[in-house]
């Protein structure tokens, strides 16, 4: 398979035919898997000398580490995803994203698999945000959709059931995020800003640490939070997340 998401990378399926002049490469934090009849190099040593090199074919190990919404317009991932558009690539990482879900995108174009049509990263994640701000009602990457853009993939991991439960609020919880939301509203000038201030407020007054990252908390279940609009929103959009990663590895 030309994605493959798994609990440890030594367990990955590497089909019998290896090329000859085939590269790893790997990010640092990975210990790649153990192939014979290829070359190893770390990434960060590979983005400095990546035209030197005569390559067959590209087996990636970490590729949600490798490419960042910080560095996705570096040269070297112009090499990966375009100018070696026609060389077989395998993607290998221990889940399908870090942070936000059209991260994943880049497993398929990397790999030139996948049905997203999709030029750049940048469309991706716009079609993300529209539906992350509630501007449009539907996302090709939401859990009931993906499933019809992705392919060539293969998964050992686990699916997550992580729960959510509300509890009600008091008349002063009530009165402080009344307050809160009013004065975070008149500071910032950006639904961005606004959203992760509230957050940060709110969870430093109710003494708990929900992230739009929670759903990732096996061991914590149900994830309990105050019933109020804020973390409504968080909530709502942890399970959205957990839908995707579940569809994606399935």
């Amino acid at each position: 398979m030309k994605i493959q998401w798994v609990k440890n990378i030594q367990d990955c399926i590497i089909e019998n035919e290896i090329f000859k002049d085939t590269f790893l490469i790997y990010h640092e934090m990975y210990t790649p898997p153990n192939i014979q009849g290829i070359e190893y190099m770390k990434f960060q040593k590979f983005k400095q000398t990546y035209f030197n090199h005569y390559i067959n074919s590209i087996i990636i190990v970490g590729l949600n580490r490798i490419i960042t919404p910080s560095n996705r317009c570096d040269m070297v991932n112009d090499f990966l995803q375009t100018m070696t558009r026609n060389i077989p690539k395998i993607s290998i990482d221990t889940s399908p994203f870090i942070g936000e879900p059209w991260r994943l995108w880049y497993h398929f174009d990397i790999t030139n698999s996948g049905k997203f049509n999709v030029p750049h990263g940048y469309a991706i994640e716009t079609e993300w945000k529209h539906w992350f701000y509630r501007d449009t009602n539907d996302c090709r990457l939401s859990g009931d959709n993906i499933g019809l853009f992705i392919d060539n993939v293969y998964s050992d991991l686990d699916l997550l059931t992580t729960e959510f439960r509300f509890t009600d609020c008091t008349n002063k919880d009530e009165e402080y995020y009344k307050k809160i939301k009013e004065f975070v509203f008149n500071k910032n000038n950006s639904p961005k800003l606004i959203i992760n201030e509230l957050v940060r407020e709110c969870n430093k007054h109710f003494g708990i640490n929900l992230s739009f990252d929670s759903y990732l908390r096996k061991n914590e279940i149900p994830i309990i939070v105050p019933d109020i609009g804020i973390y409504r929103f968080v909530v709502e959009e942890n399970i959205r997340r957990q839908n995707i990663y579940n569809r994606v590895i399935r």
